[in-house]
């Protein structure tokens, strides 16, 4: 029990920390873990970094690396065999792992510290059997048919690299080496073996490509600067640590305490123990709260004294209470004027809002100033331009006031304190801040002058007559300029506005003056200001596009300011130009102007727009027909320079034929030079048509009958390939003036190229329409094939430009529709949609709506 009883005894002697010590260690322990924190996210964002570097990387090795199996796949291999034969095999040229091998050797020679490994299960070449950790990327593989390729960081030979495996596919040109044993070259039987590397399967993966980067040096510069991230950041909340325990102690704990010394040494119990002593076990914030009971329990005890005593008291009480309802009357009657004299600043501050002409609001303020002011009249006046006088505005119940007051007339300041003479000076020289008054004769009485201020300028005064300037107490007087300063305020917000909407007006007609595209855009891309142009030419309202985003605005409607979704997100400081095209083929002109205030900030862009969709088109032309003029010359002298050979060469292959009969395989041969010269001389006749005048001989006749004698000419063939024709032909079709033969020839070029982009099953719809307001005919060739794609649509019409694969065409189909369509004063054009098909326009010249031709 005494040892008990000493332990407590100690304990409550032993200080617990104060609040200081608390505050200070979890501070301490928020600002660590905040550095803490943000090195863990830097160094997180750095190694996502340096992977996708590395990922970049490992993406382009692995893309040079498919484009040598492609080549070879494609292109080598079946050369060779063609020209050594099915039986014979070169490693070195066949072989894609040989050649993806020896290709990455090369590479490796610039760039050592790169390792590219091509690996199978089974390798026909031992060195290139597959590890412990290549086969399970084979097995994962194939368990995941899906996943195309797999990049993490691993430790290979100690150190760590970025690797990335993609599986191996064997097709059907791979199986001759590593299918059947039986169906392998001798070559390869012999160098292998045919044990190893056979019976491979085109759904299975049994060999991996792999590639890695370097990046343990990487990892560790990262995980330094992270160190040095957290050591910099930590020294610098270190600094700050230090500030706030400093101002916590100065400004919080020192208050504190010095206010607990004075309750400690004036403050007791009942039992009349210091307050100390009770509190010696708490720290400061404690302790406050104790003494904070302590003064409530000792007010709670004076009251029930006070209470005691209240009945002797209530003689005096009750004298007290009379005088305090005569000093709430005199309050009451006070505020009453002061909450009248604040209603006539507040109705004074409102007329501004109420009213935009300064003649509007000039007698309303007479008016609700005289309700709170003892004069018997008041007028307003306002200084001249040139400031040389003043003119009376208006006048409320005070007639005798003189329509101009000279600058010569004398004013006296008002003394602010009692015995003070008052100083003289012109009513030109009123400073605001000061009271003056002026007589109108001898015998007139002074009249009260308030100076109109705003921003230490002087606008006008506002007079009052009747008014006893000897009697001004301060509570007038400060009333009196208030109203003052705030007619003042009022006054030039009014001409400020005034001269805003004027601005506005001149700029808005400076906008709606331009022809183009003229919009006024704020730095985060909302509009402010657009001009009439672009009112009028996307039927908008300014109610509705205002305040309204660039990139919403173009959600709706293909406005052309597409290139503000780029500059938006940097800081505009010299104009940007740029040619856009819209998704309805318009093509803008586009500037934008940055607005730069006094400091440099970006405050506006000034966005211009120009409609040369025409310019375009009328160029686009000019260079298409210069291209086909200077090809077709170019054309015309090679074929010609090569069609005589053909023919010495076709004719001596038929003199050969007849000599070698006897010998089937030579003649196999001879039919194979007979084939490949025939197919040149058709390029050379192709080329010929292509080069020669196209003159045409033009008749009238029908475009309709034409489409369906090509349709019908092509649908067995079509039909073939399951493509179904469709036709849609206007029976108001008027007869045409061209050349049918020529027209038939640009058809069939437009149908066979729709087949051949469909394929296989697909619908070709050929439309008609005679268009008799603008003199045309227009038609509509439409497919379902793979379309064209964007960056080759501007040169389909090129001569020689071709999609196709070699020997299935020489490029001048569309070249020669062009130029036949173009003699006939007609147009083509195509839009398309990446495997969506393709739409080809013909627009030729048709009889108008008056019945002449266009």
């Amino acid at each position: 029990m005494a040892l008990g009883t000493k332990s407590r005894e100690l304990l409550s002697h032993i200080k617990p920390p104060g609040a200081q010590k608390k505050f200070l260690i979890g501070l301490a322990c928020i600002l660590f873990l905040f550095c803490l924190f943000w090195s863990a996210i830097i160094y997180s964002q750095q190694k996502k970094r340096l992977q996708e570097e590395a990922l970049n990387r490992t993406e382009l090795i692995m893309a040079a690396v498919d484009a040598n199996r492609a080549y070879v796949q494609g292109v080598l291999r079946p050369r060779m065999y063609e020209v050594l034969g099915p039986e014979s095999f070169v490693l070195e040229a066949m072989s894609t792992s040989y050649v993806s091998r020896v290709v990455m050797e090369k590479f490796k020679q610039d760039l050592p510290d790169i390792f590219y490994r091509r690996v199978a299960i089974n390798a026909k070449n031992p060195e290139f059997e597959a590890d412990q950790r290549e086969r399970e990327m084979i097995r994962y593989f194939n368990d995941h048919p899906e996943v195309k390729s797999w990049q993490g960081i691993s430790t290979v030979d100690g150190e760590q690299y970025f690797v990335r495996f993609n599986p191996v596919h064997f097709d059907a040109s791979c199986f001759r080496c590593h299918g059947n044993p039986e169906d392998a070259p001798a070559y390869i039987i012999k160098l292998y073996g045919n044990s190893r590397g056979f019976f491979n399967k085109t759904d299975q993966v049994s060999s991996v490509v792999s590639v890695g980067i370097p990046v343990g040096e990487g990892l560790r510069r990262i995980m330094e600067f992270s160190l040095s991230v957290f050591s910099t950041v930590f020294l610098s909340f270190f600094f700050l640590y230090a500030i706030i325990a400093l101002f916590f102690n100065r400004l919080i704990i020192q208050n504190i305490r010095s206010l607990l010394e004075i309750f400690r040494l004036n403050l007791t119990d009942q039992k009349g123990e210091q307050l100390y002593l009770q509190a010696r076990s708490l720290d400061e914030i404690g302790e406050l709260n104790a003494t904070a009971t302590l003064i409530a329990r000792h007010l709670e005890e004076n009251r029930r004294q006070l209470t005691d005593y209240a009945e002797n008291l209530e003689g005096k009480v009750e004298e007290r209470t009379k005088a305090l309802q005569e000093s709430q009357a005199q309050l009451h009657r006070r505020m009453q004027e002061r909450n009248r004299e604040l209603q006539t600043l507040n109705t004074i501050a409102e007329l501004i809002t109420q009213s935009v002409e300064l003649r509007g609001i000039l007698p309303k303020v007479l008016r609700q100033t005289l309700a709170v002011i003892p004069a018997s009249g008041a007028g307003i006046y306002l200084f001249r331009p040139d400031r040389r006088g003043l003119f009376l505005q208006c006048q409320e119940k005070a007639p005798e006031l003189a329509e101009h007051l000279s600058c010569e007339l004398i004013s006296q300041k008002i003394a602010e304190t009692a015995g003070n003479d008052p100083a003289a000076s012109t009513i030109c020289e009123t400073v605001c801040g000061e009271l003056n008054f002026f007589t109108t004769g001898p015998a007139g009485m002074p009249c009260l002058n308030i100076p109109l201020c705003c921003r230490s300028k002087i606008l006008g005064i506002m007079t009052f007559t009747g008014y006893d300037v000897g009697e001004i107490d301060p509570r007038h007087r400060e009333l009196l300029l208030s109203i003052g300063r705030q007619v003042g305020i009022t006054m030039e917000s009014l001409q400020n506005m005034a001269s805003l909407r004027q601005g506005k007006e001149l700029l808005q007609s400076v906008f709606d003056a331009i022809a183009d595209l003229v919009a006024l855009v704020s730095p985060d891309g909302l509009l402010r200001m657009v001009n009439q142009a672009f009112l009028t030419r996307y039927d908008f309202k300014p109610e509705t596009i205002l305040n309204r985003h660039v990139e919403e605005l173009a959600g709706q409607q293909p406005v052309p300011f597409e290139l503000f979704r780029q500059i938006a997100h940097i800081r505009l400081r010299e104009p940007v130009s740029d040619f856009g095209q819209l998704p309805n083929g318009q093509v803008f002109e586009t500037h934008f102007y940055p607005a730069l205030d006094d400091q440099g900030a970006l405050k506006n862009i000034v966005c211009y727009a120009k409609d040369v969709t025409q310019q375009k088109q009328v160029e686009h032309r000019m260079q298409q027909t210069e291209k086909l003029v200077a090809l077709g010359q170019l054309a015309a002298g090679v074929a010609h320079e090569i069609n005589n050979p053909l023919g010495i060469i076709l004719c001596h292959t038929d003199l050969l034929k007849e000599d070698l009969s006897g010998l089937p395989e030579k003649v196999e041969d001879l039919a194979v030079i007979e084939k490949h010269v025939k197919n040149c001389r058709r390029i050379v006749q192709d080329l010929l048509s292509f080069a020669r005048d196209q003159q045409t001989s033009r008749a009238p006749g029908s475009i309709n009958q034409a489409i369906l004698e090509v349709t019908t000419m092509v649908a067995h063939q079509l039909g073939k390939e399951q493509i179904t024709v469709e036709l849609a032909l206007d029976e108001g079709m008027p007869v045409l003036d061209m050349d049918t033969d020529k027209m038939k020839q640009v058809l069939l070029n437009m149908i066979m190229n729709a087949a051949q982009a469909i394929e296989k099953e697909g619908v070709i719809r050929i439309t008609t329409e005679y268009l008799p307001a603008h003199g045309q005919a227009r038609i509509l060739i439409r497919d379902t094939g793979c379309g064209i794609a964007p960056e080759v649509r501007d040169k389909i019409f090129e001569p020689f430009f071709t999609t196709k694969r070699p020997q299935e065409g020489t490029g001048l189909g569309l070249s020669v529709s062009y130029g036949i369509v173009h003699d006939h004063g007609g147009e083509i054009s195509v839009a398309s949609v990446p495997n969506e098909g393709a739409t080809f326009t013909i627009l030729l010249p048709a009889p108008s709506a008056s019945g002449e031709d266009v």
